[in-house]
């Protein structure tokens, strides 16, 4: 896997896509006939040609392209990045169903591609077109929340008890599951057994299950099943990595995006000698429980005037006079709306422990699954639309004493995280009775430190849980090196977590998806908190390259992937940390490297503390079980 180089801008926003919501329902009877050709109308690397990804795992799903009627695609699941795929043309609205050689046929919705994307992003992973899409083609509105009594969510739900009925019958899936699911030739061709066809007027009316029986007995999956499972999509569509930095490419007035950006008057070309400038980058880890949580810092002060570039002398000049500021972001769930994609807001960065203080960001909407835009030529160049619109914008603001800061930001969403193999992310409420599980592990992190000694490390419990999230397990007691677990459960589930030791803990990471081949899980941590000391802002597994100003090096955040297959086969407890080139995990502190600028511009300056930070920048990081796991759990 290569690794995502997050900051240049410039290219990667003419690969994102068109916004919008909405849908429209359709009673389109498809060619009945029709053959099966590839999974879409045109090639991957043709230009205007869009590839998305199912949320949930479909081999086999038939849909047509409206610029091609007369031909039907299926979808495919690629088998090394499982996900299922299709492919239409630029614009087109796609409408999926499912049918074989007969005249019957289950409608699934049409979908517009310009409410999903403008053109392929594959390389952060492809835009998501949902079964909440799907729902929403049917029905003709967007879900607004995410509850039974929303006429979308019902449909959404009454699509996902139909899948899941299918994939229970296959076997080697328990209902409320998300597993890959195969709908054969020969299973659609047994459509023919059914008396009529179902549509949007059979999912809100419940008839499609009494239609459908004599095809697939959906009440396998209880409707409480359904709804959970249907849960389970929407979190993960909107888990992933989330990446905003300060001005890098910006130019005045230009389409390029301008970062995290803004000041302390409604004018920041100003000339007076008040004008305070501010820029800053962050990084966010949404799980898949919906909350989200990571650290950031920001830079503050006057800088020279520049009339050529004034965007990037402001930081060039804020990065080396001025002394970062570290933000933390605890757990929140008013970060992007799943159903919307819109920021909820405002969503906190502390800055201090004044909460009047905070830096908090107040609006902006995800496009294309992927970009956040915060300046009218970005959004613009970003959605191929020739108006302005201020409220999908980026914007943030922070009051500090008299002075009122607020400016915009762009931001990367990618890596979105993916369904959990029951092959290898085995749980109690996704094996038979009787059947062995792993999940949760408990688990020790150790630490070392570049250029330190084999005695200067840090150990960290954590626990990667039966969610797919990853929390800490800090045992009472526990020291500045020796943060290691006790395996207690939680008797507090909420933002952070109160464990039965009573022992305050935090989500700090999600699993990313499941290796078959290596059977492994993959994994991201942010740990963004006071409470783990010299940790303070540690990153793992993130696969990105933080840029540096003025083209420097930059940073550079590997893969990390837990190596569990000794667990999974019941061969010992012996597990694995590997980067996804099988090489040792890197961890790094990005906040402790944006602050060894300062310190070596400003050695005067900067205090021993400052000094002593500078020297953890990174280090290398290991995994073993935690002794008091118990890999024999079985389900009774």
């Amino acid at each position: 896997m290569k690794t995502r180089h997050i900051l240049p801008f410039a290219t990667t926003a003419l690969m994102a896509a068109l916004s919008g919501c909405g849908g429209e329902s359709a009673n389109i009877n498809p060619e009945p006939n029709a053959v099966p050709y590839i999974n879409g109308s045109c090639a991957s690397t043709a230009k205007n040609c869009v590839e998305f990804a199912l949320d949930y795992p479909v081999d086999g799903l038939n849909f047509t392209c409206s610029s091609d009627t007369s031909k039907t695609y299926i979808t495919m699941i690629e088998p090394k990045s499982n996900a299922a795929t299709g492919k239409c043309s630029e614009g087109d609205k796609v409408h999926f169903f499912i049918q074989e050689k007969t005249n019957q046929y289950i409608d699934l919705g049409t979908v517009s591609l310009s409410d999903i994307g403008m053109v392929s992003t594959a390389g952060a992973g492809y835009p998501r077109l949902s079964v909440l899409d799907m729902a929403r083609g049917l029905t003709g509105r967007q879900a607004t929340s995410l509850s039974n009594s929303d006429e979308t969510i019902q449909v959404a739900t009454a699509i996902v008890r139909l899948l899941q009925a299918l994939s229970v019958e296959g076997g080697g899936t328990i209902a409320g599951d998300i597993q890959p699911l195969t709908i054969t030739p020969l299973k659609k061709e047994q459509l023919a057994s059914i008396a009529e066809s179902v549509d949007v007027g059979d999912y809100r009316s419940g008839a499609y299950a009494s239609i459908l029986r004599p095809w697939v007995d959906v009440s396998q999956v209880s409707q409480d099943d359904a709804y959970q499972a249907l849960n389970t999509l929407v979190y993960m569509n909107n888990s992933a990595s989330y990446q905003a930095n300060y001005p890098i490419l910006a130019k005045e007035d230009s389409q390029l995006p301008q970062g995290l950006y803004g000041c302390n008057l409604a004018d920041c070309k100003s000339t007076v000698a008040d004008l305070k400038h501010l820029i800053g980058q962050y990084q966010l880890i949404t799980d898949r429980s919906g909350y989200t949580f990571g650290y950031g810092m920001q830079w503050k002060g006057t800088v020279s005037a520049n009339t050529t570039n004034p965007i990037l002398t402001v930081s060039g000049e804020l990065i080396r006079k001025v002394r970062p500021e570290r933000m933390v972001a605890s757990a929140q769930t008013t970060w992007v709306n799943p159903l919307n994609k819109r920021i909820q807001g405002p969503f906190h960065f502390s800055v201090n422990e004044n909460a009047s203080d905070d830096f908090k960001i107040i609006q902006g909407k995800v496009f294309n699954d992927y970009l956040i835009a915060g300046t009218e030529g970005f959004y613009k160049l970003l959605t191929k639309s020739t108006t302005a619109n201020p409220a999908d914008y980026g914007q943030w603001q922070q009051t500090i004493g008299t002075d009122q800061f607020k400016g915009s930001f762009d931001a990367y969403k990618f890596f979105s995280v993916n369904f959990l193999d029951n092959r290898v992310f085995k749980t109690q409420k996704n094996v038979p009775l009787g059947s062995r599980y792993i999940f949760p592990i408990y688990a020790t992190l150790t630490f070392n430190f570049d250029g330190g000694t084999t005695t200067d490390t840090i150990k960290l419990g954590i626990v990667l849980d039966e969610d797919g999230n990853i929390r800490t397990d800090i045992a009472p007691n526990a020291t500045a090196t020796d943060m290691s677990g006790q395996c207690a459960s939680i008797s507090q589930s909420a933002a952070e977590y109160v464990d039965t030791n009573g022992v305050q803990q935090y989500r700090i990471g999600v699993l990313g998806a499941t290796d078959i081949d290596n059977k492994a899980v993959t994994l991201r941590m942010i740990l963004a908190n006071p409470k783990f000391n010299k940790l303070d802002g540690a990153v793992i597994g993130l696969n990105t390259k933080i840029e540096a100003v003025e083209g420097g090096n930059g940073q550079v955040v590997g893969g990390a992937r837990a190596n569990i297959g000794n667990l999974v086969a019941a061969n010992s407890t012996r597990i694995t940390l590997s980067d996804f080139n099988g090489s040792a995990v890197k961890w790094s502190n990005i906040y402790h490297a944006q602050l060894a600028t300062y310190v070596a511009q400003n050695p005067t300056l900067a205090t021993d503390a400052d000094k002593a930070l500078v020297k953890a920048q990174g280090g290398a990081v290991s995994l073993d079980v935690a002794e008091c796991y118990n890999p024999n759990k079985v389900r009774i």
